[in-house]
């Protein structure tokens, strides 16, 4: 999501730098038990309301939180980078960034070198000197974004700013997962749950830190992961049928059809669009051992089938509206400027031995 505000010499300066967010809110929903609506002489509360409904505000409340965070860093930089030529600055009148900060100016070369790049799409006969105070103008705008960005970095480090304002917290939800398999302490304090495509690039980037999460964190977190489809009638959908076939043949041999997948797919580039390949089902489980026969006659059972549907509606009714989707604690997590790691070792609970 990409959220900001605040446009200075041209330069989406919120977008830009970005800003250091707060950690998952450990709290209550405040949002929960306020009356939202009347319907017939009826009053239903937020915590009444079915959870996609309630996930859908969530999303528009992170949102709202991540430009408001973008507009008080931007504030904060631009007050502390005044503050530093002068101590004696006034918030309510601040000089403009590019007073502030020294960027250097772009040299001959630099300039010739984009007009070069760009010079297919400008009209024939263009001469640079037409174009080179635009060059010029664009060159000292990128060098202003990096020079911003590095003091951002420099203040965020040393814990000059710090925003404060509370994170929304995501509606608790119910999730039915007997159907999924998961590994880690059972009755651990901390369940993670993945909800992911194997043809996602998002789920393909992140499922390695998932991975090393998970084994730094095996004795403290419960692992669940729910093969998700965002299109059933092509490959994804086959692919997730596999998954529920190799758990057929035990959570271990799950376990390792769910790595060779996403590693696989990846690899060879397999898209959301790829049409429904039961052989390439056949050869990945042939690959991590599992019997292929009895892979053969459950892809196409009506089981695989339902688990599919009923993993498609069971997960959207709980909100989910894309994947990769990460519940804690049937809680959804916005890793918004944050990594998965980080957020899973913040928030966890502690267990006791």
């Amino acid at each position: 999501m990409n959220t900001g505000a605040g446009i200075v010499g041209g330069l989406v300066v919120g977008a830009v730098i970005g800003y250091g967010a707060a950690t998952l809110s450990k709290g209550s929903n405040r949002f929960e038990d306020i009356t939202v609506l009347e319907l017939d002489g009826s009053k239903y509360k937020e915590a009444d309301l079915p959870a996609d409904v309630r996930s859908n505000l969530y999303d528009i409340r992170s949102e709202a939180f991540e430009r408001q965070n973008a507009i008080l860093n931007q504030f904060a930089l631009q007050f502390g980078l005044a503050k530093d030529k002068d101590k004696n600055a006034k918030p309510d009148a601040l000089p403009a960034f590019d007073v502030l900060v020294e960027a250097p100016a772009p040299t001959d070369q630099e300039i010739q070198a984009v007009f070069e790049q760009n010079k297919a799409r400008l009209p024939e006969n263009v001469a640079i000197d037409q174009v080179k105070p635009d060059i010029e103008r664009y060159l000292r705008n990128q060098k202003l974004t990096e020079a911003l960005r590095l003091k951002n970095q420099e203040f965020v480090a040393k814990k000059r700013v710090v925003l404060l304002s509370p994170e929304p917290t995501a509606p608790k939800v119910t999730l039915a997962l007997e159907a999924y398999p998961a590994r880690g302490p059972a009755g651990s304090p901390n369940v993670v749950v993945e909800v992911a495509d194997y043809l996602c690039p998002n789920c393909q980037a992140v499922a390695p830190e998932v991975e090393a999460t998970y084994k730094e964190l095996t004795d403290k977190i419960r692992f669940v992961h729910v093969p998700y489809s965002l299109q059933p009638a092509g490959l994804s959908g086959t692919l997730a049928r596999g998954a529920f076939c190799a758990r057929q043949q035990g959570d271990e041999n799950f376990w390792k059809y769910h790595e060779k997948t996403f590693a696989v797919a990846k690899e060879k580039g397999w898209k959301l669009s790829d049409p429904d390949a039961k052989d390439a089902v056949l050869q990945l489980s042939t690959e991590v051992g599992l019997d292929q026969a009895k892979m053969d006659a459950c892809l196409g059972s009506p089981e695989a089938q339902a688990f599919v549907k009923n993993t498609t509606d069971g997960m959207r009714k709980s909100g989910v509206t894309g994947t990769p989707t990460f519940f804690l604690n049937n809680r959804r997590l916005s890793l918004v400027n944050k990594s998965f790691k980080d957020l899973i070792k913040s928030s966890v609970q502690p267990t006791s031995h």
